[in-house]
């Protein structure tokens, strides 16, 4: 019995590192936990296509992060691209700087292509991680977030084209790492 005891804790155990450790593989996560003691991540999936003689999807997202607001500050929104076809943009408002923007409100965008008589689809399927964190270990550690929200990549979302929409909408964001998507 003492035996049947140990091999659940041992299991448990094994169990609850494999958990933190498939969620340090992540780099981001990794390098911000070098950064602060706790990392807390939430997601909002996108995935829109626009075929034919449909309109633009043009949208402007506020995420509400239910049912209870996540512990920590927001340091990093970072977009993972799954699958893009077309003309297609994502990210941040180009013309607002970093330090004045609201890092809850993102955009996207998928244009028709094409003639009347000869018409392509556009596709975007990507997630929007977001990454709350917890006791800086260094003074330093505020400027490591501010440093990658602000590198001009697409993950940091600085690669955002075409139309804006005026038209705030808000979604829920759901807590942890979305599932793995296939292209």
């Amino acid at each position: 019995m003492v035996f049947y005891g140990f091999r659940r804790v041992v299991a448990a155990a094994a169990l609850l590192f494999a958990g933190s450790a498939a969620a340090a593989q992540d780099p981001d996560e990794a390098a911000l936990l070098q950064h602060f003691d706790k990392v807390d991540v939430w997601h909002f999936p996108v995935d829109i296509t626009v075929r034919y003689n449909n309109q633009d999807a043009v949208l402007t997202r506020e995420l509400v992060f239910q049912p209870e607001p996540p512990k920590g500050e927001l340091c990093y929104v970072r977009f993972d691209l799954v699958k893009g076809e077309g003309d297609y943009g994502y990210g941040f408002k180009p013309d607002a700087a970093p330090g004045e923007r609201k890092n809850t409100i993102w955009g996207v965008n998928v244009l028709k292509r094409g003639t009347v008589l000869d018409q392509h689809y556009s596709a975007l399927k990507l997630n929007v991680i977001y990454f709350f964190v917890e006791g800086p270990k260094t003074e330093t550690s505020k400027a490591f977030c501010v440093q990658k929200q602000s590198a001009p990549t697409a993950e940091a979302g600085a690669a955002y084209k075409g139309p804006w929409s005026g038209l705030v909408t808000k979604a829920r964001a759901i807590h942890g790492w979305p599932a793995k998507n296939k292209p």
